[in-house]
């Protein structure tokens, strides 16, 4: 997937995000979005080879751990595409990509993102590997039902996951 998606960020500058992990010094608790470089305020990687990278270098420092919750990186998504001023000469389209092995704990949050993020220009790809059950993810995909956010009173404004 990296291989496509690679192409449509002209500088090749990645940020990358984990979730779902004790991050030192914190070892009581998951931390459900996390700079895999280490820096929150500079989250970006120089490509694919960066992402890998940051991603080993990561597992060989944080610890997995559950419950498993999106709520809060669709959120800093959300957030990172409100922030841009998207214009006819400034174009700007973010993507997320969400790699996953666990059943989502926060679904109403996560559906309230969701929604917020619907009327901004992003796409969400949720890709589930393991054998967990993944019927959540169908619902995501709204494609049987609109999403509807008890948060944001609204429906979603289009598919984007």
């Amino acid at each position: 997937m990296g291989n496509i998606l690679q192409y449509y960020d002209s500088d090749k500058q990645i940020p990358t995000f984990g979730f779902g992990a004790q991050v030192p010094p914190t070892t009581n608790r998951a931390s459900h979005c996390f700079a895999l470089n280490g820096d929150i305020f500079d989250p970006e990687v120089d490509g694919l080879d960066g992402v890998v990278q940051a991603y080993q270098n990561a597992l060989k420092n944080v610890n997995l751990y559950g419950p498993t919750n999106f709520a809060e990186i669709i959120r800093l998504m959300n957030d990172m595409a409100e922030a841009e001023k998207v214009t006819a000469v400034h174009q700007k389209y973010f993507i997320l990509l969400i790699i996953t092995d666990g059943i989502i704990n926060d679904m109403q949050k996560t559906i309230d993102e969701i929604v917020r993020g619907s009327a901004l220009p992003m796409s969400i790809i949720i890709v589930g590997v393991g054998s967990d059950d993944f019927e959540n993810m169908d619902i995501l995909d709204a494609d049987e039902t609109p999403l509807y956010s008890t948060r944001f009173k609204k429906y979603m404004e289009a598919d984007i996951v």
